[in-house]
């Protein structure tokens, strides 16, 4: 399949929910705006899915930057830092939906979802954390396996299924690299 070819329902269901789990570990230290910039950025982009909005526009997403930026800004007091960075991270994860058009612009957002997965151990790097990392990771797989299934064959259980084994099979090497990985203080 060609990286140019429309994004699959059962990836673009995915990618939302993968997004609502990457960002919950991280609302303890991210401004409420950043809620309603994830409620505007997925109804709109539903809507672009069911043809009844457009994409943005060059001065959109540039208008959405800016505010985005002066958000972090007004918030944060600074756009240099570690919480600036990763709610400016958070920020461009939750844009990056809106923009989306094809399947390379996806896979784009699923990476990026992946770094801010690990971002959310800047914060917390207990077991309970690592644990529940696993959903956001298995949603995030789930997205990446339904970018290659076809328009037709849309089945959101085995995707979950095959993700969530895929997971299974890696766990053993994520639960060894946690337990011997060193774990700096900042």
């Amino acid at each position: 399949m060609s990286q140019l070819q429309a994004i699959p329902r059962i990836s673009l269901i995915w990618l939302l929910i993968a997004q609502v789990l990457v960002i919950i570990p991280h609302l303890s230290h991210l401004p409420l705006w950043i809620i309603g910039l994830w409620l505007v950025c997925a109804g709109w982009r539903v809507q672009i899915f069911r043809m009844r909005a457009r994409y943005p526009n060059g001065w959109a997403k540039a208008l959405l930057m800016l505010l985005a930026g002066f958000g972090v800004l007004f918030s944060r007091g600074s756009l240099i830092g570690l919480e600036a960075g990763v709610v400016l991270l958070v920020a461009a994860f939750i844009l990056k939906l809106v923009e989306m058009r094809s399947r390379r612009d996806a896979l784009v957002l699923i990476l990026l979802g992946f770094f801010t997965v690990v971002t959310s151990y800047l914060f917390d790097d207990s077991l309970l954390a690592a644990f529940y990392s696993l959903l956001p990771v298995c949603a995030l797989l789930a997205a990446l396996i339904g970018l290659q299934q076809s328009l037709f064959a849309e089945q959101p259980l085995a995707t979950l299924r095959l993700s969530a084994t895929m997971l299974l099979q890696a766990l053993p090497l994520m639960l060894l690299i946690f337990v011997f990985f060193p774990r700096i203080d900042p």
